[in-house]
């Protein structure tokens, strides 16, 4: 009698921990999309800005990055260079589908009120380019977003 290999115990741990910290990386991209110019921010009253809706959005975004990031985790954790440029891609991509379902999902109660109209669909399709607006208004951003995918793709090597 031959005996079973051991199943691998908490094989979800690992893609649970992707999944957050593609999360945080998809929040990030909207916090500093939101807040450019922190000098601005400095020099503006609080309770002017619409913080409802920015949290909204920003839990949005983060679920997003989850959804995303469980669904292209097999993107992440490939060995030797062609795992890294795989990983950077698997990034890239992450970014744009999580601001795609982000922005739906942030857009799912002014839908549910208001019905669907024809911008609801720009405003979504917007999202997908939170990636490159974000490191356009803030650029010191991507060494950070940078080395959050390197943590996911070393999280997903080690799960591998």
């Amino acid at each position: 009698m031959t005996e079973n290999p051991k199943p691998k115990t908490g094989a979800r741990a690992p893609v649970l921990a992707e999944c957050l910290l593609l999360a945080v990386a998809s929040a990030l991209l909207f916090l500093a999309l939101v807040f450019e110019d922190f000098g601005q921010l400095a020099e503006t009253d609080l309770s002017e800005l619409p913080m409802g809706l920015i949290v909204r959005y920003f839990l949005a975004m983060g679920l997003g990055g989850a959804i995303a990031g469980y669904a292209l985790s097999n993107l992440f954790g490939r060995t030797g260079l062609l795992g890294g440029i795989l990983a950077m891609i698997g990034g890239i991509l992450v970014a744009t589908f999580a601001g795609l379902l982000g922005s739906a999902i942030g857009l799912l109660p002014d839908l549910v009120s208001d019905g669907f109209q024809s911008h609801d669909i720009l405003a979504v399709v917007a999202g997908a380019l939170v990636l490159p607006l974000a490191l356009i208004g803030w650029p010191a951003l991507l060494p950070i977003w940078v080395c959050l995918i390197l943590l996911v793709h070393i999280l997903a090597k080690r799960r591998r």
